[in-house]
């Protein structure tokens, strides 16, 4: 049985390409929360791993709260399907890959409540590995597994890039039924 739950579909292909475009306007980062949080997670060794934190806190621009917009809907569809409540997102992060680019192994939070959502905007052959199993991208799918579980994204070897969004969404500890 498999640590992950992938739900297909969720968006129509002309709001995908929309998303495409507004992502396109983001300036990729590398995101630094924390030197900790950095030296943990980032492959300092690479040129460029870019990220792009999207967040409720102000002061947020018009790309950003229209990129919220999307993480919310995108959340709730997968959720839903999945039968969990949310409580609230705790973050949204947007991951540009280049060909050769990868991750280190990381956790996205400890506590048992918490869930990673990482939504696809293109096909590619990068991916998530996931308890040793690599979890190809498909554009317009999601991939839903427990926070707590250690994972890394990989980026393309053939494709010029992988994109999606990381969204982590603290659940109902108890229900499990999406409102």
């Amino acid at each position: 049985m498999h640590s992950y739950s992938i739900v297909k579909d969720i968006l129509p292909p002309d709001a995908v390409r929309y998303l495409i475009d507004i992502v396109k306007r983001l300036n990729f980062r590398i995101a630094n929360d924390s030197d900790e949080y950095f030296n943990n997670l980032f492959n300092k060794d690479l040129p460029f791993q870019g990220m792009s934190r999207v967040t409720n806190e102000p002061p947020i621009g018009e790309t950003e709260m229209r990129l919220n917009d999307f993480g919310f809907i995108i959340a709730q569809i997968v959720c839903k399907h999945a039968n969990l409540k949310i409580l609230r997102i705790h973050r949204l992060m947007w991951n540009f890959y280049k060909k050769g680019e990868y991750g280190n192994f990381h956790i996205d939070e400890k506590k048992d409540n918490f869930y990673t959502i990482l939504y696809s905007l293109n096909t590619n052959d990068g991916y998530l590995e996931l308890d040793k199993e690599k979890i190809f991208d498909v554009a317009d799918e999601a991939k839903i597994f427990p926070s707590k579980i250690l994972h890394r994204g990989v980026g393309p070897t053939k494709d010029n890039f992988r994109l999606n969004v990381n969204i982590v969404v603290e659940t109902a500890p108890v229900s499990r039924s999406c409102t």
